[in-house]
């Protein structure tokens, strides 16, 4: 792991963050996660990851989120997700 360091304090170099809110944007929570997602980009960028399940409701597809296959692809190897064959 190669922690970012800053005025002695060790910082992970990935953030994952997870809550239902995340993909349901109604409420105080969400603007709470709203606010902590701005600042924790300013300071992970790519690195900060929120997690959530889908739970649009007022159609089919949620209009927000768009699938991308190939995002962190090489984990889905390393853990074996996709077939290496």
């Amino acid at each position: 792991m190669n922690n970012k360091k800053s005025n002695n304090i060790l910082y992970p170099d990935y953030l994952f963050e997870t809550s239902w809110e995340v993909c349901n944007m109604v409420g105080g929570i969400y603007t709470v996660l709203s606010t902590k997602a701005k600042l924790n980009t300013e300071k992970y960028g790519d690195n900060y990851l929120v997690v959530g399940p889908d739970v649009w409701k007022e159609t089919s597809q949620n209009p927000y989120f768009e699938e991308d296959p190939n995002l962190y692809r090489n984990w889905w190897y390393l853990y074996g997700i996709v077939n290496q064959g």
